[in-house]
C-alpha cells in the first residue's frame, strides 16, 4: 500500500507534536517511517494511522525520534562545512579570486583618495567599514529568504553559522582603532599582531559573505527536492 497525502500531512503533525517542528526534519524522520507505517498497516487493515504512528515511535526506543533528528542535523553540520571547503577551493582556484583582489585594491584606492570623519584609514580600516555596509545587506537577504525557509534546520543551521561572525565582526571592530593612520603597523608589537589579526578576521569575513549566499541556496533546495517526492 502506498499512503496518501492526507495520511502523509496527518503523519507531519504527529511528528511535529513530538517536537520536531523544522520541516526538513520531519521529512527526515518521514522518510525513514514511512515504509514501516506502511508494512503494519499493510499487515494489519484495521490498524489506524495513529497507532501505527505509535507503534513506529516506539520501536526506536524511549528516545523515540531523538537518535535519527540529531543525526540528520549533525549531517547539515557537515554538508554544510563540506560545501563551504568546496567552495572556497572553487573560489581561490578559479578566475573569481579577482574579485577578491578588485576589492582589495579598491579600498586600497578609497584609502588613497578619502578620510573618514577627517580621520585617514588604511585599506583593511575602509574594509571594515564595507564589511559593516555588507552586514546589514547580508541580513536583508537572510530576511528575505528567511520568510520561505525560515523553518527549516538547514537555513537555521546557516544562521548559526553566520552568527560565528559575531566574534568576527568584534575583532574587525576593536582592531579598527590600530587600522587607522597613514599606514599599517608592521612592527613586531602589540599595535602590529592587533593590525594583522584583524586583517585575517577581515578575510575570512569576506570570502565567507562570497560563498554564504550559495551554499544556503543549495542547502535549501536540497530540503525542496525532499519535500516535493512526498508532496507529489
Amino acid at each position: 500500500m502506498k499512503l496518501s497525502p492526507d495520511q502523509i500531512t496527518t503523519l507531519k503533525k504527529l511528528i511535529s507534536i513530538k517536537g520536531y517542528e523544522e520541516i526538513d526534519v520531519q521529512y527526515e524522520i518521514l522518510d525513514h517511517v514511512a515504509c514501516r507505517i506502511e508494512v503494519l498497516m499493510d499487515e494489519n487493515p484495521k490498524l489506524s494511522l495513529e497507532d501505527a504512528f505509535r507503534k513506529t515511535h516506539a520501536e526506536f526506543g524511549i528516545f523515540g525520534f531523538a537518535d535519527l533528528a540529531d543525526s540528520y542535523r549533525e549531517s547539515i553540520r557537515k554538508r554544510f562545512w563540506s560545501r563551504y571547503w568546496a567552495s572556497l577551493r572553487s573560489l581561490v582556484t578559479s578566475y573569481r579570486v579577482i574579485y577578491l583582489i578588485l576589492l582589495a585594491w579598491s579600498f586600497h584606492l578609497v584609502s588613497q583618495n578619502f578620510t573618514f570623519f577627517g580621520e585617514r584609514l588604511t585599506a583593511p580600516g575602509w574594509a571594515v567599514i564595507g564589511l559593516m555596509i555588507s552586514m546589514v545587506l547580508f541580513l536583508i537577504y537572510f530576511h528575505r529568504v528567511g520568510k520561505k525557509f525560515k523553518n527549516y534546520a538547514t537555513f537555521k543551521h546557516g544562521l548559526s553559522f553566520f552568527g560565528g561572525f559575531n566574534l568576527i565582526i568584534h575583532i574587525s571592530i576593536q582592531g579598527m582603532r590600530f587600522l587607522m593612520g597613514p599606514k599599517i603597523p608592521m612592527e613586531l608589537s602589540f599595535q602590529g599582531i592587533m593590525a594583522w589579526i584583524t586583517m585575517a578576521a577581515l578575510l575570512i569575513a569576506w570570502v565567507s559573505l562570497f560563498l554564504l549566499p550559495k551554499i544556503i541556496q543549495e542547502a535549501s533546495m536540497e530540503t525542496q527536492r525532499l519535500k516535493a517526492i512526498y508532496e507529489a
